[in-house]
């Protein structure tokens, strides 16, 4: 494994090999000597853990076991009342016949008095018995978690929600993560390259991570998405009616007919979907619009890949020929393959696409194509200086880096997650990087520094904004009126409102629907040519709003030893934020604006209690 010691590293030039051979196994490398160095800092006792994980090990076996006795001897004492039961009821009926069945009784009798006897002295102290050691069991487990977490407690300690940003910075130098999307890097994407300088009203921001690559600015974007569909409402009616028929003596007849008449009607309803995209600017190409999205997967690709590729080099070529024919724009690639499977035949320029795709682009692409482990699962949308990516594998990326994702009373389990979060977290911004890395031109082309020009009168931009209001306790926003139900959730836009002191007055929309139940007659015919009315139960949705405030500011220091964001991390966990009115992230903090306690006075006291001395 070569070292991840530059800046750049030509092999970036073929950037998924790069990754295989040497990122993946450097960035693990990284993360396992800096969790050493955590390990080494709390001087917590491993072995000493060990032999308590051991001993709790086999507690939780033998509390197991016990437990399974115990569902045992439930099952059979629901079959010993079962029995009981109908012996007793047996029993009753025959000595209510006449004659009595006196052989029938005493032996109902008998296995009534067998079944209270088993439940009495076998089943009933049986079950107490087991019930008393899960308890005491349950007990000793609990102990022992707290032990180990009061013996893990100095390594616990030492997590802080700035971790991975840190890792990242130590073991790629190629990407610079900013501390948060600052107005400085919204302005340069904004101005500069033609970012979206408010986000669609139906999308609201839940994370947010910052900074360039190789000199290129990007922003990646965790949102929750919200737009229109229709849902589907089913109604039904059961009608009788009589109908004649000939038997098979020929002789007219009646009879009595059941049908059950279904209706179906549509009605617009909301649907919500959180999305992770990447947004990358580089000035290579600048005038180039094109959208390209991966093959369909599913049932219907049932030619395979070679057929999918076959089909689109013959679109490819028809194209080509419509467009000679036509006096069109679009011209095809001497590489056929490549623009099958790429596939982004809306391109507007010709001379620009050509100018990112080179030979070793399109060497770079078909090794993705055939041997990433996600395949090809990536949407690759670019306008003109902006570019933006979705990866299929992106969407199950976990942006919380809060402490909280590592803690545990086993030593082993903390090492796990911890090399594991991290390792998982790298890989999943890589593989959203790897489409645009591919190109070697927009790893040449490095902007140049941008001079901030204080374009706007904020400070915190509405995306970064709306990321603290989303960490914040949904409750303190959410309609009084909205439906609570699965398929309604709340969507949360902010704007700037007024600067007060060092800190800034946010405020926050809350979008979300309230329901009114109606009921539509829809007519449908039955098997006798009449036409019956079926109801249909329908929600309609009608918008609803709220309108809050927040306090917003930046950290300005993390602290000796991040000792500030510790505090933050804690605080944010703790009893004194279980309304979740306070919320920290990338070295932003924001609060529920009140006008009696300000937020750089919760800063201070939380500073002064907390200190970052403590976990939850």
């Amino acid at each position: 494994m070569s070292s991840v010691s530059n800046e750049y590293n030509e092999a970036l030039l073929e950037p998924l090999k790069y990754y295989r051979e040497d990122l993946k196994d450097a960035f693990q490398h990284v993360t396992e000597e800096y969790f050493q160095d955590l390990v080494n800092q709390s001087k917590v006792d491993i072995d000493k853990n060990r032999e308590l994980i051991d001993k709790y090990t086999t507690v939780s076996e033998n509390r197991d076991q016990s437990n399974t006795s115990y569902k045992r001897f439930g099952i059979i004492k629901k079959v010993d009342f079962v029995i009981g039961i109908g012996a007793l009821i047996y029993g009753v009926y025959q000595f209510s016949q006449d004659p009595i069945d006196i052989i029938s009784v005493a032996i109902s009798s008998i296995v009534l008095v067998l079944t209270v006897v088993l439940y009495l002295y076998w089943i009933k102290p049986n079950s107490k018995s087991l019930e008393e050691k899960l308890n005491d069991l349950e007990s000793t487990l609990a102990q022992m978690r707290q032990e180990g977490y009061e013996m893990l407690a100095p390594l616990n300690n030492l997590f802080h929600s700035e971790m991975t940003a840190e890792l990242i910075k130590k073991a790629i130098p190629f990407i610079h993560m900013d501390s948060n999307f600052n107005i400085e890097r919204y302005e340069q994407l904004v101005k500069d390259y033609g970012f979206l300088e408010k986000g669609d009203v139906n999308h609201s921001t839940l994370d947010i991570a910052s900074g360039d690559i190789l000199g290129n600015p990007f922003v990646f974007l965790k949102r929750i998405i919200h737009w229109m569909d229709d849902y589907t409402y089913e109604g039904t009616l059961n009608v009788t009616y009589t109908e004649e028929y000939v038997d098979s003596n020929g002789n007219l007849k009646t009879r009595d007919v059941n049908e059950t008449l279904r209706a179906v009607i549509r009605q617009p309803g909301p649907y919500y979907a959180n999305r992770v995209s990447l947004v990358y600017g580089n000035h290579a190409a600048p005038n180039l619009i094109f959208h390209r999205k991966p093959p369909e997967k599913g049932f219907f690709n049932l030619g395979g890949a070679k057929s999918l590729l076959s089909k689109g080099i013959a679109s490819i070529r028809k194209k080509g020929q419509d467009s000679l024919e036509g006096g069109g724009s679009f011209q095809a690639l001497a590489n056929e393959e490549f623009d099958a499977q790429f596939n982004a035949l809306d391109r507007n320029n010709e001379v620009e696409f050509r100018v990112l795709f080179t030979p070793l682009a399109q060497n770079n692409y078909k090794d993705i194509f055939e041997n990433s482990p996600y395949g090809d699962d990536f949407v690759f949308n670019k306008e003109c200086k902006i570019n933006e990516i979705k990866t299929d594998n992106s969407q199950k990326w976990d942006f919380n880096t809060a402490p909280s994702q590592y803690y545990d009373f086993s030593f082993q389990k903390i090492k796990e997650k911890f090399i594991n979060f991290n390792c998982t977290y790298f890989d999943h911004m890589y593989f959203s990087f790897l489409p645009v890395l591919a190109i070697p031109v927009y790893q040449q082309m490095a902007s140049n520094d941008y001079i901030y020009g204080k374009s706007y009168d904020f400070r915190y931009n509405d995306y970064i904004t709306e990321m603290l209001a989303n960490k914040m306790g949904l409750n303190l926003f959410v309609p009084p009126d909205a439906a609570e139900r699965n398929n309604v959730k709340t969507i949360l836009k902010t704007s700037h409102h007024k600067k007060e002191g060092d800190s800034e007055v946010i405020k926050v929309d809350a979008y979300s629907y309230r329901t009114i139940g109606h009921v539509d007659e829809v007519p449908v015919r039955a098997g006798n040519g009449r036409t019956y009315y079926v109801p249909v139960h329908w929600e309609e949705y009608v918008p609803v709003t709220k309108h809050e405030f927040i306090e917003v500011s930046e950290i300005q220091s993390a602290g000796d030893d991040f000792k500030h964001i510790k505090g933050l991390d804690h605080y944010q966990q703790s009893e004194n934020n279980k309304d979740r009115s306070f919320a920290y992230d990338h070295f932003m903090v924001g609060k529920l604006y009140r006008q009696n306690q300000s937020l750089s006075d919760l800063l201070h006291t939380i500073y002064e209690q907390f200190g970052g001395s403590n976990n939850g």
